[in-house]
């Protein structure tokens, strides 16, 4: 029993993260993100950005605006049920809690640099940050960063 209770505990932080791209049109792309439940929606909008900022980059373009946002969640499964023997024959039981794990949509627009229409866009590398080009090469994805 308690070693289960440490493969769920394992399973909640260090769960998955992932992100999938479909392009919409040349210049459009639909990005899902979907974190585990120990990151939170902030980490689900964190994974979203950043995969938005990758496509941008991998499809040729340099900066992206979001065009619209959805953010949802999804049943993950529950806590274990942990029973503790009180002596004299009274049990307590905990755990049991319902873990749902955080996804956000973005619809993205992509722009070059020097396209007027990408004033307020914002720039794909600086999202990223100082090692872009890894990020952009890799396909590692985590709501820690």
């Amino acid at each position: 029993m308690r070693n289960l209770g440490v493969v769920a505990l394992s399973a909640a932080l260090g769960g998955c993260a992932g992100a999938s791209a479909i392009p919409l049109a040349q210049d459009n792309v639909q990005i899902t993100a979907r974190a585990a439940p120990i990151c939170g929606a902030a980490g689900a909008e964190k994974i979203a950005v950043r995969q938005a900022a990758i496509e941008t980059i991998r499809r040729g373009y340099d900066r992206f605006i979001v065009m619209n946002a959805q953010a949802g969640a999804s049943y993950a499964g529950s806590t274990p049920v942990v029973v503790q023997n009180l002596g004299g024959g009274v049990a307590m039981a905990s755990g049991g809690t319902p873990m749902f794990a955080p996804n956000q949509g973005l619809v993205i627009k992509m722009f070059k640099d020097g396209d007027p229409a990408s004033a307020n866009a914002l720039p794909a590398r600086e999202t990223l940050g100082p090692d872009w080009q890894g990020q952009v090469k890799k396909n590692t994805i985590n709501c820690l960063r």
